[in-house]
């Protein structure tokens, strides 16, 4: 009896029935395998079959039985009343991942989790609404647990965002013998700037720390920069806080004593800023730069506003000055002023003295 002709369509939807637990499908044309994500050729039977038997096949069959039980056990755990638990972890993750929750309506960030977890991913309001307040509550208690009566240091400062914004901020941290994890405790935005926003958010931090009642005599430190109304403020809240010892920040110090020398040394200075200005986005210099120099690093560009950056460059001169200047008298004084002036600099004759007194 002569062989009957199956169809192609006929062929995938007989390998669907014949094979019912290999998560084969069928559109009519196309053998799909769900668990490995591909199609299989149906142009031989082995082929199917040798598909079957690979590494690859199985491990994604465990994975895919696996996938299906917790699914199955998350959606009954959110029958249940514990819907949720999946929201809050999911939150607390992104917060320890220091990721913005925002991130959330991000369309393929979405669909991945929803795809790999099997859960709804809730929207960020949501989670903003019914769960930053529980885990809010959460860090607060560990770290009254950590702190409890104290004694403690205060430290406080106050920043200003993209938008303009006065932000205060405040760390706090147990004064013991041994090294003290410090936390920061409140974060508030201020109407002004001035001894009494931080005074009212001193004293608001600590009400935060303690709500059942304020250990005035338990705050022992108070740490601040060196700005007029700080120190203003400092005074106000010794009335309350009689054993609290008020001290400005060394690091600002130091920095005070790195702008005096800069202004002292005004031609250093402006050489610095010149051949700053030379090198700056100008990839043909940089290039000749690295051609003379292999080993030299680009010259640095301090920020005034971050401390010794300054005074690390002008070590950088000390070390490399009769290489920064072959290479500055190569290039072509008409193509930019900074070159001419940076030459003239480099020129003169106490430049590289006052260099090494500087530095």
């Amino acid at each position: 009896m002569p062989k009957v002709r199956v169809s192609k369509v006929g062929k995938a939807k007989n390998y669907v029935l014949e094979f019912p637990n290999e998560h084969f499908q069928s559109d009519g044309e196309i053998l799909y395998c769900s668990a490995c994500e591909k199609s299989v050729s149906i142009e031989q039977r082995f082929l199917v079959v040798q598909h079957i038997g690979t590494a690859k096949h199985k491990e994604s069959k465990i994975r895919r039985q696996k996938f299906k039980q917790q699914f199955f056990t998350s959606t009954c755990s959110t029958s249940s009343g514990n819907k949720n638990s999946f929201n809050s972890e999911l939150c607390r993750a992104f917060i320890h991942a220091d990721i913005p929750i925002s991130k959330l309506e991000n369309k393929s960030l979405n669909a991945f989790l929803t795809k790999y977890t099997g859960q709804l991913i809730p929207d960020e309001s949501t989670l903003r609404k019914n769960n930053m307040t529980e885990i809010y509550q959460e860090t607060l208690n560990s770290i009254r647990n950590i702190i409890e009566d104290g004694p403690i240091w205060v430290s406080i400062d106050e920043t200003v965002d993209v938008e303009g914004r006065m932000v205060g901020n405040v760390i706090v941290g147990k004064l013991s013998e041994t090294f003290s994890k410090p936390f920061l405790l409140n974060c508030t935005q201020l109407e002004k700037c001035n001894h009494k926003t931080i005074a009212k958010l001193f004293n608001d931090s600590m009400s935060l720390l303690w709500p059942k009642g304020v250990k005035h005599e338990n705050v022992l430190l108070f740490l601040t920069d060196a700005a007029p109304y700080m120190v203003k403020s400092a005074v106000a809240i010794n009335v309350f806080y009689p054993k609290m010892i008020h001290l400005t920040c060394l690091a600002h110090g130091l920095h005070r004593v790195g702008e005096t020398i800069r202004a002292k040394f005004s031609k250093v200075d402006k050489l610095i800023s010149e051949v700053k200005k030379i090198f700056l986005k100008a990839p043909s210099r940089v290039e000749k730069l690295k051609e003379m120099y292999p080993n030299l690093n680009l010259p640095p560009e301090p920020i005034i506003t971050r401390w010794g950056t300054w005074l690390n460059a002008v070590k950088y001169y000390c070390e490399n000055f009769e290489k920064i200047k072959d290479v500055v008298s190569t290039l072509d004084s008409t193509s930019a002023v900074s070159i001419q002036k940076a030459k003239h600099l480099l020129n003169i004759d106490d430049i590289k003295n006052n260099l090494i007194l500087d530095f």
